[in-house]
């Protein structure tokens, strides 16, 4: 029994990555692989062959691909067009955190009778070998962030094992792990921790890495910056944050290598919209925009059709850790708070506010670091036994509850974009 909790407590990291692994490449043996770069994951994606492969930027070659690679059901156009230009409409930070495993695909595929046109299948292998790498740096920097809020190893493990089983990171990382949202949940858990550690230390090189990082974050998902507000949360208020921050900006050489470091993957995208259109600032999007007069909160929160509480429940329940922090700290509750129901403004002002098909709300995937220490915050901060293990056991239901619609989805029981209360309940607890 001890090893088995050695081995599931301080070695939760590993059991996760092998399990994931294992389901890897049951999911994407035989034909399946064929389903792995889809949707918006093409437009991640497509920078890498664009520029390793074909050597253009503006994508002539992707008509072929999709005639070779895509049928009726699975082909989507993810170009767009800037000042007579074709361009690729998505940011291009997923495809460098991919590169070096592109990279090695392409290295296996040229060593093969495979076609090295940056869609065959040791390309597909070693992008998925890539997800499962940067779901463990998330989930490490999770970790070590957990660590600083003083979670013990037993419920660092819990934690880390239901957001993991108990969301849609789950799916994002073994079914469609080109998609943007994994990549910024492992940058997100890199800036928390890298800013905690420059918080509460006021180590100089943790505030560069945290630049680097919100750079990062930047050119994976602009909107994602916005986790840059919870470091008012780890500060304990705005003044306090500044006064961290006074010393980085007085030191010009600090304060100029952070801008620089921050600029850097900026102007990745910079240069690729040069390259692409001939102008430095493109709108990728078009006429797809925020509309902040329109928030749709109670359908992002609560709808059959993505809603965020029926479909990743434990979000609901971790919200409830803002129950003991308020006994602790009152100020820090009240930011904690608004910091989660701003992010639900913004994220639901989109817009298409339940971002198209998707398991769930895939938007939150980014934030789930946040709802992670909420959680912690819960279990950690209930002192009565009874209800610790009520509660420890409805989170263990609802991770259960989770992977089951996670399957009912797989088998379009749950359609990825047409659910309504009356789909919802004719499908509920049937197996595919």
């Amino acid at each position: 029994m001890r090893f088995l909790k050695v081995l599931f407590t301080r070695f939760c990291i590993p059991v996760i990555v092998l399990v994931c692994v294992w389901i890897s490449a049951n999911l994407k043996g035989g034909e399946h692989w064929k389903y792995t770069i889809l949707s918006d994951g093409k437009g991640y994606y497509a920078y890498l062959p664009a520029t390793f492969i074909y050597h253009d930027l503006n994508l002539g070659f992707y008509d072929s691909i999709e005639a070779r690679y895509y049928d009726e059901h699975t082909k989507y156009d993810f170009r767009s067009g800037a000042d007579g230009k074709v361009i690729d409409k998505y940011f291009a930070g997923v495809a460098v955190m991919q590169a070096p495993f592109f990279l090695a695909g392409h290295a296996a595929t040229l060593m093969s009778d495979e076609p090295a046109d940056g869609y065959s299948k040791y390309y597909v292998m070693f992008i998925c070998l890539g997800a499962i790498f940067w779901l463990a740096i998330g989930l490490h920097y999770l970790r070590q962030f957990l660590r600083l809020h003083r979670a013990s190893e037993g419920r660092n493990a819990f934690v880390l094992y239901v957001i993991f089983f108990g969301t849609n990171l789950f799916y994002y990382t073994l079914v469609e792990p080109t998609m943007s949202h994994l990549y910024s949940f492992s940058l997100v858990s890199m800036f928390l921790y890298f800013g905690k550690r420059w918080i509460d230390f006021g180590e100089k090189k943790y505030a560069l890495k945290t630049a680097f990082v919100l750079g990062m974050i930047f050119l994976v998902r602009p909107v994602n910056v916005l986790i840059v507000f919870w470091l008012v949360y780890e500060a304990g208020g705005v003044v306090q944050l500044w006064n961290r921050l006074k010393p980085v900006l007085l030191s010009a050489r600090t304060a100029m290598t952070g801008i620089l470091l921050f600029a850097f993957p900026v102007c990745i995208q910079l240069v690729i919209w040069k390259i692409q259109t001939g102008n430095w600032f493109v709108n990728s999007y078009g006429e797809e925009a925020f509309h902040f007069g329109q928030p749709h909160m109670i359908d992002f929160l609560f709808s059959y059709k993505k809603g965020l509480f029926v479909y990743l429940p434990i979000t609901f329940v971790a919200l409830f850790g803002l129950i003991p922090l308020w006994k602790k700290d009152r100020k820090r509750t009240i930011m904690a708070g608004v910091f989660f129901f701003g992010i639900v403004y913004v994220l639901s002002c989109w817009w298409m506010w339940y971002y198209g098909g998707s398991f769930g709300t895939r938007v939150i995937i980014e934030f789930l670091p946040v709802i992670a220490l909420l959680l912690y915050f819960l279990i950690d901060g209930i002192k009565k036994i009874p209800l610790r293990v009520a509660v420890i056991s409805l989170v263990v239901v609802l991770t259960l509850f989770c992977q089951f619609q996670t399957i009912q989805y797989r088998y379009l029981m749950i359609h990825w974009s047409e659910m309504n209360a009356e789909k919802y309940w004719e499908v509920f607890g049937k197996m595919p």
